[in-house]
């Protein structure tokens, strides 16, 4: 009996210290999506993406159109045409529709790429950012907000508009 006391006691003591020294750490967290979204060079870096975007968009509308415009013709003409005429023309079209695909593909891999690379910048970049201002403002732990899984997190421990300034400044 005295063992069970003795042991429910020493259990308590670790319990309440441990709980102590947990509660005086100073934990934050952020939004990187939102970082990303509001910092300047989050910004710059998705309205550079979104111009080149455009450029792909653009290729691929002229390829289109340009497919669709053949398609017409042997829609409107194709039975006026020669038989071999006709049959080159199916060919060619077949052929377009194959590089349209392709390019679609392409682009879509390319774009893939490339906005993965900027963020990727971004991030290193917001890394640099938040490990010193953990260190300047003495945070145990600063914790990305989806990642972690942070349903609710009081607004005063939340360092994201701190981390959006700092880095803005920074460049």
């Amino acid at each position: 009996m005295k063992r069970c006391l003795l042991f429910a006691t020493g259990f308590f003591i670790l319990f309440t210290f441990s709980f102590s020294a947990y509660a005086q750490q100073k934990i934050a967290y952020i939004d990187i999506k939102l970082v990303i979204r509001d910092s300047k060079a989050g910004k710059a870096a998705n309205a550079s993406f979104q111009k080149e975007v455009d450029a792909k968009r653009a290729i691929i509308e002229q390829k289109r159109k340009a497919l669709e415009d053949m398609r017409q013709d042997i829609i409107q003409n194709g039975a006026v045409m020669s038989e071999s005429k006709r049959r080159k023309l199916a060919e060619t079209i077949e052929k377009k529709q194959k590089d349209l695909d392709r390019t679609r593909e392409d682009i879509r891999v390319e774009l893939q790429r490339k906005d993965l690379e900027l963020t990727q910048n971004v991030l290193k970049d917001i890394e640099i950012i938040v490990n010193k201002l953990g260190q300047q403002e003495g945070f145990d732990i600063i914790v990305e907000k989806t990642e972690a899984g942070i349903l609710y997190g009081s607004s005063s421990t939340d360092i994201t508009q701190k981390v959006i300034s700092a880095y803005d400044s920074s460049r």
